[in-house]
C-alpha cells in the first residue's frame, strides 16, 4: 500500500471516529498538532507513535495522519499532561510579574476548572450551551467571539449561582450537623447498676 493510500485510509478513519475535542488537538489534513510544551513524560507516551516530531515554532508535538490511531490509543494521558503542563506554563508570567492581572481567559478556564475539574472543557461548552471546539479555539486565542463578553457574563452568572448552591448546601449541612450533636447531648445517660 503506498503513502499516499495509508494516508486517504487514515483521513476516512478519522472522519467516521473523530479525535475528540480538545484545545489541545487541532486535526489536518495530513498531520495532527498536540498543542503543549515538551516534556519527557509526553515523549516517553508518545514515543510508539510513528514518525512523531517536535516543532518548536509551532509548540507543539506533530503526529503523521496515519500515527492518528497509535495516538488515540494514549490519547487521554497526552491531554492530562498537555493540560498540566498549560496550568505550569500559566503561572510563570504571574511569578514574573506579581502585580500583573491575569488575563480574562486564564481566569475563566481557571473557573471552569474549579466548576467541572478534569473534564471542564465539554462541561463548560455544556453548561453555558456554546459549541465546544469554538470554546476551545476562543481561549487558545485562535479566533474571536462576536459574543465574548455575553459568555463572561454567563461564565460569571454560572459561577454566582453555584456559589450560592454551595452556601446554601453548606449552610444546611451545618444545620444538621448541629442537630445531630444536640440530640446525642440530649440523650439520657443510663445507669447500668454499677
Amino acid at each position: 500500500m503506498s503513502k499516499e493510500e495509508r494516508e486517504e485510509r487514515a483521513r476516512a478513519k478519522l472522519a467516521a471516529d473523530p479525535l475528540p475535542a480538545s484545545p489541545y488537538l487541532q486535526v489536518n489534513a495530513d498531520h495532527i498538532l498536540i498543542k503543549c510544551g515538551f516534556s519527557e513524560q509526553l515523549l516517553q507516551i508518545l514515543r510508539w507513535v510513528p514518525k512523531l516530531e517536535w516543532r518548536p515554532e509551532l509548540r507543539g508535538w506533530q503526529v503523521p495522519i496515519v500515527g492518528a490511531e497509535t495516538l488515540r490509543s494514549v490519547l487521554p494521558e497526552v491531554l492530562r499532561l498537555a493540560e498540566a503542563s498549560e496550568e505550569i506554563d500559566a503561572r510563570k508570567p504571574y511569578a514574573a510579574a506579581p502585580n500583573a492581572a491575569p488575563a480574562a481567559e486564564d481566569l475563566f478556564k481557571a473557573a471552569a476548572r474549579l466548576l467541572f475539574g478534569s473534564d471542564w472543557q465539554r462541561e463548560t461548552a455544556r453548561a453555558l450551551g456554546r459549541d465546544e471546539t469554538s470554546l476551545a479555539r476562543f481561549l487558545l486565542g485562535e479566533h474571536t467571539l462576536e459574543d465574548a463578553d455575553r459568555l463572561n457574563a454567563d461564565m460569571l452568572a454560572l459561577m454566582q449561582r453555584r456559589t450560592a448552591e454551595i452556601a446554601a448546601a453548606a449552610d444546611r449541612f451545618a444545620a444538621a450537623l448541629a442537630l445531630q450533636r444536640e440530640s446525642r447531648q440530649e440523650l439520657p445517660t443510663t445507669d447500668q447498676g454499677m
